[in-house]
């Protein structure tokens, strides 16, 4: 978890990730709201190297406001859009909160999946999302009449991945490892490391794979011309030194949390008593949201995984729910909906103030996107969404 975060500390102080966002503006900023899918595409490459909603929506918002604005946004709108990418970010690997759920799952089952197995996971569960924040900003653009982005303003296609195609390399050396130890874990691998090997593979590629990364960044950056000293490297990194501790200390502590109310028995205790009942799994599935929706307006999004998480897992389980789309979905109520849910929503909170919009008209617009959210969260949970062969 320290790795990566060190990794999207590079990859933001040498400036690499401009490269990416570069691509991402030509490939979308021609059509119309084009600025709303940027600002919506750059937050959730930003926010999964930087792990934070709100870190990201005071980075990458501080340029995707504005450029909505200048293309029609009123600022409301553009609150609201930049709040949703920055949400996004807590969700998609290499985000720190991925590691705390699978400590939580491992708590609530353990041995069920490896650590890549639940990282491949977390790809098509983050894709879903995607698309229902891009789905929602298409109809919020269709019904406000929204332009592109100006030409001006936007790198050709082919000038933009001649430019910055060497990134994509950073995106396939963070993907392609997981794919590979997910299948051949028990059979490549384990003929040649050995069982016990092979059960501890998917930890050092955990471990390989951020510092390969943080490797390659630093190349990219002295192909651009810059010298890698060692004291300039050291001065970045120590930036992200106040970021990684407390979410350090909040990991530990969640996985404390886990650990205690399995060991007194009181998950069993509620998971019991909820077979005494007989609660069926619709239901389960339908209100979990809405109470985790309810703690997030009011509660910041560590402290209710930490306080709700370890009671949801077991209990979604025990109704039937895949155990890793139960520690999943803790991380999407809580960072993808608590952080857009008012009034306690950071998220929604920055973008507000970078944007200077009204409280009032950007907590309406809210409700439309947590609601298109909570709807594919009810899919998911329901396993009614295609997860591309990643499902546990």
């Amino acid at each position: 978890m320290m790795a990566f975060m060190v990794f999207g500390t590079l990859v933001e102080e040498t400036g690499i990730i401009t490269d990416l966002l570069d691509i991402i503006v030509a490939l979308v900023g021609k059509f119309s709201g084009g600025a709303g899918y940027v600002a919506l595409l750059c937050g959730a490459a930003v926010g999964s190297f930087c792990g934070s909603g709100p870190g990201t929506v005071a980075a990458a918002g501080t340029f995707t406001i504005p450029a909505m604005n200048k293309t029609g946004f009123s600022a409301e709108t553009a609150a609201m859009v930049a709040a949703a990418a920055g949400s996004l970010g807590p969700i998609i690997p290499p985000s720190a909160a991925i590691p705390i759920m699978f400590m939580m799952l491992e708590a609530a089952q353990p041995g069920y999946c490896t650590a890549s197995q639940f990282w491949l996971f977390a790809w098509p569960v983050s894709f879903w999302l995607v698309i229902q924040r891009l789905i929602t900003l298409y109809i919020i653009v269709r019904r406000q009449h929204l332009h592109p982005i100006p030409q001006e303003d936007r790198m050709p296609l082919g000038e933009a991945l001649k430019k910055g195609w060497h990134t994509l390399i950073i995106l396939f050396l963070m993907i392609v490892p997981f794919v590979l130890d997910n299948m051949f874990a028990a059979t490549v691998i384990k003929n040649r490391i050995g069982e016990y090997g092979s059960a501890r593979f998917s930890e050092i590629v955990l471990v390989t794979v951020p510092a390969v990364s943080c490797l390659m960044v630093l190349f990219l950056w002295y192909k651009k011309g810059n010298k890698p000293d060692i004291t300039i490297i050291l001065h970045m990194v120590s930036k992200c030194i106040y970021s990684i501790a407390p979410i350090v200390l909040m990991t530990f502590s969640g996985f404390a949390m886990a650990a205690l109310l399995s060991d007194i028995g009181m998950a069993e205790e509620i998971v019991s008593q909820i077979e005494t009942f007989a609660i069926p799994k619709w239901a389960v599935v339908i209100v979990a949201p809405l109470i985790f929706t309810l703690f997030g307006m009011f509660m910041e999004s560590s402290s209710v995984y930490f306080l709700l998480g370890p009671v949801f897992i077991p209990v979604a389980i025990s109704v039937g729910i895949n155990p890793a789309m139960a520690a999943m979905m803790v991380n999407v109520l809580c960072n993808g909906m608590g952080q857009i849910s008012p009034r306690f929503a950071l998220c929604l909170l920055i973008s507000m103030g970078i944007a200077e919009a009204d409280f009032s008209k950007t907590s309406y617009q809210a409700i439309f996107w947590c609601f298109t959210q909570y709807v594919v969260i009810v899919f998911m949970l329901f396993e009614l969404l295609p997860m591309f062969g990643m499902m546990i």
